[in-house]
């Protein structure tokens, strides 16, 4: 009996552990979200791991300096970008994945455009924060598209 309550405990630490984990990465994720809309460099940089891959929709790939350097102060100019879905998976304790989708509003080159993409990104933990080390996205289909 004290083993199958101890088991029990041990899973609900657990549980609540990769809650707390989970909650931790969805907060990161909005942070850099939010740092997209305002074009904080300074906030941006905070969510990002030294070693990001990028890779855009349309196919475009990205280092960290790069990415930076065109999500704030480039052609694009991020409006609003609202999480349609996400879901948190943690694959190791310091290694999140993130997958889900997001309508995006940007201007780029002076024309405003909408998108809906569906994403994957790998969050790890650095130096006592949870920042995005990938991110691939592709286009949503469109309803009733093939």
């Amino acid at each position: 009996m004290a083993r199958a309550l101890g088991f029990a405990l041990a899973l609900l630490c657990g549980a609540s552990a990769f809650a707390d984990t989970a909650e931790d990465v969805l907060a990161a994720d909005g942070a850099r979200l939010a740092a997209l809309i305002a074009a904080d460099r300074s906030a941006l940089d905070a969510t990002l791991a030294q070693e990001l891959h990028y890779v855009h929709a349309n196919g475009l790939t990205q280092d960290r300096a790069a990415y930076v350097q065109s999500a704030v102060g480039g052609a694009m100019k991020y409006v609003n970008i609202t999480p349609l879905e996400r879901q948190v998976r943690v694959l190791a304790p310091q290694v999140a994945l993130l997958t889900g989708s997001n309508r995006v509003a940007v201007v780029l080159d002076g024309k405003p455009l909408e998108a809906e993409v569906l994403y994957t990104a790998v969050y790890v933990q650095e130096a006592g924060a949870w920042k995005l080390t990938a991110w691939q996205s592709t286009p949503a289909p469109k309803p009733g598209g093939k």
